[in-house]
């Protein structure tokens, strides 16, 4: 089966789809259902064009409601999302109305993926933008160009870290929980395949191997990034 990932996205996908959170759960659940698959990596909305075009057979890390094209699996992946700003600055942002106040810069689709009431708040702020580097959030953050970026809390923290690396430079940023976290499904076109990946996915759960992913990751995000334990999703 060949299946679109996203791009190096550091807890999640790491250099060709090697290794990562997402791609380890996606392995052991094919492992357990006895497909074969081939991540293939693109820009998020060339995943979606290229699934709904019929040239891949499934697409990872999709909103439910995003789309009707094929079948979508059970959630498989949940990434907490947050708003982040500089910490000298003070800024209150208790709620997602509150980003009506502010320069807002999120991830490409975000719109899309985090629902209509995230979609709603940012169309009143002061600006709005969409940029599908992550990494370069944390420098807009910095410089001022921008007062909020909203996205995951691991890969912006872990982004701030490998920002520390290359340029020395580092703010402390406050970390506002203003949303819940966002469940995500796979689509594939056949529906014996999303039958198979939600049968093997329930057994992953089970056997504990889903849980396992996710703690050897965590260890080592809340070490490098030297954020607080969270409790297991």
């Amino acid at each position: 089966m060949r299946v679109a990932t996203r791009h190096f996205l550091p807890p999640y996908v790491y250099e060709n789809a090697e290794s990562g959170i997402e791609i380890d759960l996606i392995k052991a659940v094919f492992k357990e259902s006895h497909y074969g698959i081939e991540f293939v990596q693109l820009p998020r909305i060339r995943m979606i064009s290229a699934f709904e075009d019929n040239q891949l057979d499934g697409i990872l890390t999709q909103n439910v409601k995003a789309s009707n094209v094929g079948c979508a699996t059970k959630w498989y992946i949940e990434h907490q999302n947050v708003a982040l700003t500089v910490g000298e600055r003070h800024l209150l942002v208790n709620s997602l109305e509150d980003l009506s106040n502010f320069a807002v810069i999120s991830f490409s689709g975000a719109t899309r993926y985090l629902g209509e009431t995230f979609s709603d708040a940012v169309k009143g702020s002061r600006r709005y933008t969409e940029s599908a580097d992550q990494g370069t959030h944390i420098s807009l953050l910095y410089k001022g160009r921008f007062d909020v970026a909203v996205g995951d809390n691991w890969i912006l923290r872990l982004a701030q870290k490998r920002y520390l690396d290359r340029t020395g430079e580092y703010m402390a940023l406050d970390t506002h929980e203003i949303m819940p976290a966002s469940h995500y499904v796979a689509r594939f076109h056949d529906q014996e395949m999303c039958d198979a990946f939600d049968t093997a996915l329930d057994k992953i759960r089970d056997n504990g191997a889903y849980n396992e992913i996710w703690a050897s990751y965590r260890a080592r995000i809340y070490v490098e990034a030297g954020m607080k334990p969270a409790p297991l999703p």
